[in-house]
């Protein structure tokens, strides 16, 4: 069965990393992915004293760090710029650096962005995050860590089929993928289909909700995404992995646990036990 997974996106401009995560510990989710930018949790500060205080609240509490994602609005490996490019990849190695420090299992990589009005210079903007996103997972691996690499609405690879292809080429059979499920619909794509073209590289899915034709992380029965049919999907291909609630909401942790009881009402069916809803009352 599927595990249980609470994102602390909603929390960035509200708590500190080491709230959120308390608060989320408390709330009974037994796995957590970080958000790691300012104000929230700053990669770019090497604070030993910090990230032992943050990890000892993750051990504490009994919890896995699943991963750490560098916010997608402040790099771009597939810029047209060589300085852009250097300056992201700098910022994934700090973001590393953490990971290992925090005892994470993946470091969540983005496939940069790319200007929608200008498809025809995908091609040449695969020329900087080719080599860009191979230098990070040497880095990972030296680290003791994986690569997580994760759909986006702005990506160079924003469909299930672009990465898979993009994987297979490159011969990265041990990338996992986060396959964010609001993401693939903010762009047509099924999230059904998508899960079923990426299901074995499957490492974690992104689970939020959003009205058709737009790019929202709303809470669960808030939009028009289909929940039933993804649970299936998920349970048809066996998947054990971990389906991790990515809410933004004015009141975060109640978007999360709220959202494991609508999952589970849908027949998303979990080994984890559900959160407590009185703690996010």
């Amino acid at each position: 069965m599927l595990r249980l997974a609470a994102h602390s996106f909603g929390f960035v401009w509200q708590e500190s990393a080491e709230a959120a995560v308390e608060r989320i510990a408390e709330a009974g989710f037994t796995q957590v992915q970080l958000m790691a930018t300012p104000p929230h949790f700053d990669p770019w500060r090497e604070d030993p004293a910090r990230t032992r205080r943050l990890r000892a609240i993750i051990e504490r509490s009994g919890m896995d760090l699943l991963a750490a994602d560098l916010a997608s609005s402040d790099i771009n490996l597939a810029s047209a710029s060589q300085d852009v490019v250097a300056f992201s990849m700098e910022a994934y190695r700090r973001a590393i650096a953490r990971c290992a420090e925090l005892g994470a299992r993946w470091v969540c990589v983005g496939s940069g962005r790319r200007h929608a009005l200008l498809a025809n210079a995908n091609a040449e903007l695969m020329q900087s995050f080719r080599p860009a996103f191979h230098a990070i997972v040497e880095e990972a691996r030296r680290a003791g860590l994986g690569v997580i690499l994760e759909n986006h609405p702005q990506g160079l690879l924003a469909d299930a089929g672009a990465i898979d292809r993009f994987l297979r080429e490159e011969g990265l059979d041990d990338v996992s993928v986060v396959y964010d499920v609001a993401n693939a619909f903010a762009i047509g794509e099924d999230p059904v289909e998508g899960l079923r073209l990426l299901g074995p590289r499957l490492g974690i899915v992104h689970v939020s909700d959003s009205p058709a034709g737009q790019w929202r992380h709303d809470p669960i029965g808030a939009g028009a995404i289909d929940f039933a049919a993804i649970g299936a999907t998920l349970a048809a291909q066996g998947f054990a992995g971990s389906a991790a609630l990515e809410i933004l909401s004015d009141d975060p942790l109640a978007g999360l646990v709220d959202g494991a009881h609508a999952l589970a009402a849908a027949g998303w069916r979990f080994s984890d036990p559900l959160p407590n809803a009185r703690l996010a009352a």
